[in-house]
């Protein structure tokens, strides 16, 4: 029987088998940028929850930026808001070509419980092209990660009814 320390130390390395190899864009890490352009900011606490140690985000092969600036993709959450439409604006104005546009739950796929109201424009898909959208109200930080993972590889991303080939194609 081995000693308790010795369990951990070997349940650890069994833990590293199976974490996701890093995805690389061009040789480095796909660098993300938040935005929450309006909504109940459930999707927004998710996307917080990624950077937790229970969550691989970074050696996924992904990179948290705090500036538009550095961002190769844009994560935005909610259903667009009046108030917030410019910032979204601003954001994707700054960030260098090849930039990619993800929505990241039901509202900002396509607006969500707040698609109808006077405050909002509704979803992305209603105003851009949009590389991939990941459902849930709100999606699972281990739903988001993966959905992350599919995107960066090429792949679909798991977004059920929500999923076509052309949410998926554009890249600006």
């Amino acid at each position: 029987m081995q000693s308790a320390p010795l369990t951990m130390i070997l349940a650890f390395l069994d833990v590293q088998k199976w974490r996701p190899r890093p995805v690389r864009r061009q040789g480095r890490r796909i660098r993300l940028f938040t935005l929450e352009a309006g909504s109940c900011e459930g999707c927004a606490m998710e996307l917080v929850s990624l950077g937790s140690s229970a969550y691989p985000l970074e050696g996924s092969g992904f990179q948290r930026v705090q500036h538009p600036e550095d961002a190769d993709w844009l994560l935005v959450t909610g259903s667009v808001t009046r108030s917030c439409a410019g910032d979204l604006a601003s954001a994707w104005e700054a960030m260098p070509a090849g930039r990619s546009l993800v929505a990241v739950g039901d509202c900002a796929h396509d607006g969500g419980l707040w698609k109808n109201t006077y405050a909002t424009l509704g979803g992305l898909h209603a105003l851009s092209r949009v590389y991939g959208s990941i459902p849930g109200c709100p999606p699972s930080p281990a739903s988001i990660l993966q959905a992350l993972v599919e995107l960066a590889e090429g792949g679909s991303s798991p977004t059920g009814s929500h999923a076509s080939s052309a949410s998926r194609r554009s890249r600006q």
